[in-house]
């Protein structure tokens, strides 16, 4: 991947999105910005739900970036919105997640289709798109993002138990289906997680030009931002890791999502929290802009 600048994790940064509800009483579990509208989609999933049939349903709330309610679309038996991602184009809405939820809640596809307020998505449906890579690996619980700096579709997935990787497409390519392995312009394994991931939970990721940023930690504890450079070999460890305080003061803070946010200053790595306050579930969102 070509040479890019890396976000300094350090800093106060900002906080654009302060406890705000979204279209559901829902755990808000990812967002994405359409960097051409300026608006944020935010993913939320029913955790208590255990009905077979609503395994995997999805709202999709989205917001002005201030987090004001805009609209919203249900999708049903999607997946956990581990990962969302936004593509305008051609002067509509595309919305990338994962698809087709296995009995474990988690998506074992990636569809792509256009967000339409007050609609209701069955995983049938002849709207979306299948977008899963073909690269010769076993795909489990593909998760998209989309580094709107260099127009790529990113997803990460594992081969098996602790063995998360990662493949980039252009995004040209991705939307045109074309996502076998001779379109990949990057593809490499991941740090494996380990007793870490045990104890920080794997919440979402971003991609800046060379960089990937993940983001980690449990409810209630400590949250981190992890840096893994893609032109790494193997499993690298991270160049940089973070523990982040944003957003201490939430009551039942949670680290769910992460997005880069194109902005008229700038750009920006955003990565959100869930919180709950007497029942009421609420989404913050804040972000890092200066680099090393």
């Amino acid at each position: 991947m070509p040479e890019s600048a890396r976000f300094d994790l350090g800093g106060a940064g900002g906080n654009p999105v302060w406890k705000k509800s979204l279209h559901a009483n829902w755990v808000m579990q990812s967002f994405a910005y359409d960097n051409v509208n300026q608006h944020i989609y935010f993913a939320q999933v029913n955790s208590q739900n255990t009905d077979p049939a609503h395994v995997g349903d999805l709202w999709i709330t989205k917001t002005d970036t201030s987090g004001t309610q805009l609209g919203a679309m249900t999708v049903h038996n999607f997946g956990h919105g581990v990962s969302i991602a936004v593509e305008p184009y051609n002067g509509s809405v595309y919305l990338w997640t994962e698809w087709k939820s296995s009995d474990s809640g988690f998506g074992t596809r990636i569809g792509r289709f256009a967000f339409k307020n007050g609609a209701v998505l069955e995983k049938t449906s002849t709207a979306i798109q299948d977008r899963t890579p073909s690269i010769g690996d076993e795909m489990i619980n593909p998760q998209p993002s989309i580094d709107p700096s260099t127009d790529r579709l990113l997803v990460r997935y594992k081969t098996g138990a602790d063995l998360p990787r990662i493949v980039a497409f252009n995004l040209s390519d991705a939307r045109a289906g074309r996502l076998s392995s001779e379109h990949r312009l990057a593809e490499r394994a991941l740090p494996s997680r380990g007793a870490w991931g045990t104890d920080n939970p794997f919440q979402g990721f971003a991609a800046y030009g060379q960089y990937v940023y993940l983001l980690e930690g449990r409810a209630n504890g400590p949250s981190y931002i992890s840096v893994v450079d893609l032109n790494g070999a193997g499993q690298s460890i991270v160049v940089d890791r973070a523990q982040t305080t944003a957003g201490q003061s939430l009551p039942g803070r949670e680290p769910q999502g992460m997005a880069v946010w194109m902005h008229s200053s700038g750009p920006r790595l955003a990565f959100g929290f869930h919180s709950n306050t007497a029942g009421v579930r609420q989404a913050s969102v804040f972000y890092k802009s200066e680099f090393v």
